[in-house]
C-alpha cells in the first residue's frame, strides 16, 4: 500500500474518529437538567381541610440548616414556613399554592401527612390524589387531627431543635416509651383501607398544654390522644384514647405500659414490657360465632407500695387488663365499630364462615360474642422488692 493511500485512510480515521466523539459529548451533557437548592421549595409536611365543598391545603417547609443538623441543639429557635392553598381537589389546591410561591414547590421530600376530621369522609380522594402527585412518597406517615391545621404545624419543640424531632415526623422515640396505638404510613393505611373487611385505626394527632412549660410559659405540644375509625374507606368516627384503653393490649407493635396493682394503702406498678395475643373461634353455631381471647404479657414490678404478695399483683393486673379489653369491645358495640378486627379475623382464618354468613351484611359483632377473654401475666422479676408467693 502506497503512502498517500495510508495518509488518506489515516485522515479518514480521524474524521470518524472525532464524528464519534462529538456525538458521545453531545449524549453525555450530564447537567442539562440540574437544579440549584435556592431554586426548590421542599415540604416536609401537608394537612388537608374540607369545608364549603373545598379543599384546602396547609404546607410546611422547613430550614435545611434544621434539616442538617436534627441531632444538636440550635443556637436559635428553628424558623418554619406555612402555606395555604384552595381547590375543588387536592391537586388543584397544591397548584393554586404554587401561585404564591418565590421558588418551585417540590413534594419529593414528604414525610407526613395530617387530615382533618371534616376530610376524613373523602379520605379516599385525599389519597388518591396525593398518590397522583409522581413525587409523592408511599412512606409519608398519616394522622388525622380534630384541631386547626396551622396548630398542629406551629407547635413548640424541646431545646430549639429541628421540627423534625416531633411526633409528627418522628413517632419512633415516643411509641418506645409509651405504646397507644402506632403510626401508620401511608402505604399501610392505603393496604388496610382496601382489605377486605378490615378495620383502620388512624392515629389523631393534636396539641396540648397540660405537661409542658418553658420558664413561666406553657409549651404547645403534640399529642396522639385517640384514633379515627374506618371500614372500608367509610369514616365511622372519632374516640378518645381513654375510651378505647384495651387496643394497646392487642397492638402488635406493643412496647410498653406501666399497669397499677392494687389500690389504697396496698399498691404496686407493673412495667408491662410484652403482651402478644391470640383469637380462637368457635363457628360451631350456624348463624353466629364466638370468639375467645387468649392475652400472654410479660413484665416486672418497678414500684412497690405497702406489702403485696406476687400472686396479689398478678392476679390485679389480669384483673385489671381484661377490663379495659371489655370495656373497649362495649364502647365499639355502641358505635358500631369492630375495634378488635374480628370481621377481618374471620375473613382471614375462617373464610368459608365469613362467605357463607358474613360477606356483603354490614356485620358488626354482637354483645355475646367475644365470650372469653384470658389474660396470663408473667411476671418475671420483683426489680429490688421482696415479694412472697402468696400460695
Amino acid at each position: 500500500m502506497s503512502g498517500r493511500k495510508l495518509r488518506r485512510r489515516s485522515a479518514w480515521t480521524r474524521r470518524i474518529t472525532t464524528v464519534a466523539l462529538a456525538l458521545v459529548c453531545i449524549l453525555l451533557t450530564g447537567c442539562w437538567d440540574e437544579v440549584n437548592l435556592q431554586d426548590v421549595s421542599y415540604i416536609s409536611g401537608m394537612g388537608v381541610d374540607y369545608k364549603d365543598g373545598q379543599y384546602t391545603i396547609y404546607t410546611q417547609m422547613i430550614n435545611f440548616g434544621a434539616v442538617a443538623k436534627t441531632e444538636s441543639p440550635q443556637p436559635q429557635s428553628q424558623k418554619i414556613w406555612i402555606g395555604q392553598g384552595k381547590g375543588d381537589s387536592v391537586l388543584l389546591a397544591f397548584y393554586n399554592l404554587s401561585r404564591g410561591g418565590y421558588t418551585t414547590l417540590n413534594l419529593e421530600h414528604l414525610k407526613t401527612i395530617v387530615v382533618h376530621e371534616r376530610a376524613l369522609g373523602k379520605i379516599a380522594d385525599v389519597l388518591d390524589g396525593l398518590n397522583r402527585q409522581r413525587a409523592s412518597r408511599y412512606t409519608s406517615l398519616l394522622y388525622g387531627t380534630k384541631e386547626p391545621l396551622e396548630s398542629i404545624f406551629t407547635t413548640e419543640n424541646f431545646f430549639d431543635q429541628s421540627p423534625l424531632n416531633s411526633i409528627l415526623y418522628m413517632p419512633g422515640p415516643h411509641d418506645v416509651q409509651y405504646t397507644f396505638t402506632r403510626p401508620l404510613k401511608m402505604q399501610n393505611a392505603v393496604q388496610q383501607l382496601r382489605e377486605p373487611s378490615m378495620t383502620t385505626l388512624l392515629p389523631a394527632l393534636n396539641t396540648t398544654e397540660a405537661y409542658w412549660q418553658h420558664g413561666s410559659k406553657k409549651m404547645n405540644t403534640q399529642l396522639i390522644d385517640g384514633i379515627f375509625v374506618f371500614k372500608n374507606f367509610k369514616y365511622q368516627g372519632y374516640a378518645r384514647e381513654k375510651e378505647l384503653p384495651g387496643i394497646r393490649w392487642l397492638d402488635e407493635s406493643f412496647d410498653k405500659v406501666f399497669a397499677k396493682a392494687g389500690g389504697g394503702e396496698q399498691e404496686a406498678t407493673v412495667s408491662i414490657t410484652e403482651s402478644d395475643h391470640r383469637f380462637r373461634i368457635d363457628s360451631s353455631a350456624p348463624d353466629k360465632s364466638i370468639f375467645r381471647l387468649t392475652v400472654q404479657l410479660k413484665g416486672h414490678v418497678v414500684e412497690l407500695d405497702g406489702q403485696m404478695t406476687e400472686r396479689e399483683i398478678v392476679d390485679s393486673i389480669e384483673k385489671r387488663v381484661r377490663e379495659e379489653i371489655e370495656a373497649t369491645y362495649r364502647f365499639g358495640l355502641e358505635r358500631g365499630m369492630d375495634i378488635y378486627h374480628l370481621e377481618h379475623y374471620l375473613y382471614r382464618y375462617h373464610h368459608g364462615y365469613w362467605k357463607n354468613h358474613v360477606k356483603g351484611k354490614d356485620w358488626t359483632p354482637q354483645k355475646d360474642q367475644l365470650a372469653e377473654i384470658e389474660v396470663n401475666l408473667d411476671l418475671t422479676d420483683s426489680g429490688k422488692f421482696q415479694l412472697t408467693s402468696g400460695t
